[in-house]
């Protein structure tokens, strides 16, 4: 079990949380591996920072700014190691991470292994809060938490920079992977990350339905590019889930100080989970918005034939 993992982590001005990231990794007890940190333009103090580690552990690779996709690219081709585990500059990660993802990968070489996350908004309970089913997720390429050979991932061209920017470039690469043969295993008791969702300030729960809002159009470009019931399923685009949307979701209201109160006397009660989860599940209502804005600004939802077909 000594193959070489290269941590492929794109950054962008998160030098307030970068060392506690790199710090768990530095302390892993599989021993042959390396970190591929690539700056994709940060603007504050974090290369500064990373001059405190060893250059034999930390390959930083400085970028004009790419986005997430463009910047995994350029770890992928700078990478020296046979798998390639892909973390987010925002993950705290258990001593055994890199040893867990291993030993599932000698199950099969074609396997791309999917670690969970635990959500947690105080950095105090990196390497404390539990996994529990708050913290589910079914999806098969979440690029927080997941590895896979290098030779795959070049096969299939790497990260689509140009289609996605913001939102659905893992799972895109992800869909490619599947149908070239790889089959997803998700870890769910072992090789869990805490993942720091922010300091649930009312400023930041609205970044997070900002980031959502993105994510829903870029989830229709996936769409655009994967036109299949499944896909149109899997981003949910169509008039049902709009209807459903227009009952579910105020917009409004969820933008006020009277829903961030709601989340604040969760907070203050000690049900973080619940709280997040709230979060996150009103986040679909700009999901819902991002697309329509979208498919509105074009004036179409699906292009057949090099034509847009009429809304």
């Amino acid at each position: 079990m000594d193959v070489k993992v290269s941590v492929v982590m794109p950054t962008y001005n998160r030098a307030f949380i970068l060392k506690l990231v790199l710090d768990s990794l530095m302390d892993q007890t599989y021993k042959n591996y390396e970190i591929v940190l690539v700056d994709d333009g940060s603007g504050d103090s974090t290369l500064e920072m990373l001059k405190k580690y060893p250059a034999d552990k930390l390959k930083v690779i400085c970028q004009e700014n790419q986005g997430p996709a463009g910047a995994r690219n350029t770890g992928i081709r700078n990478a020296s190691g046979d798998i390639i585990l892909f973390i987010d500059s925002d993950v705290i990660c258990p001593r055994d991470l890199i040893e867990t993802h291993v030993k599932n990968h000698q199950e099969s070489e074609w396997l791309i292994v999917q670690g969970q996350l635990v959500r947690i908004i105080d950095l105090d309970q990196a390497f404390k809060a539990p996994f529990n089913m708050w913290h589910y997720s079914r999806s098969f390429f979440d690029t927080a938490n997941v590895s896979v050979r290098k030779k795959h991932l070049e096969k299939a061209g790497g990260f689509d920079a140009k289609s996605f920017k913001k939102g659905w470039e893992d799972l895109d690469i992800g869909l490619r992977l599947l149908k070239s043969g790889l089959k997803a295993k998700r870890l769910v008791k072992e090789a869990y990350v805490w993942h720091y969702e922010g300091n649930f300030s009312h400023e930041n729960v609205l970044d997070f339905f900002e980031d959502r809002y993105r994510e829903g159009q870029a989830a229709l470009s996936f769409y655009r590019k994967y036109p299949t019931f499944s896909v149109k399923m899997m981003v949910m685009e169509g008039r049902l889930f709009y209807w459903l949307a227009d009952r579910l979701f105020k917009e409004k209201y969820l933008k006020s100080p009277e829903f961030y109160k709601k989340i604040k006397n969760l907070l203050d009660a000690g049900k973080v989970d619940k709280a997040i989860a709230l979060v996150r599940y009103n986040g679909y209502c700009f999901h819902f918005k991002g697309m329509r804005d979208k498919i509105k600004q074009d004036g179409y939802v699906l292009r057949k034939n090099n034509s847009p077909i009429p809304l």
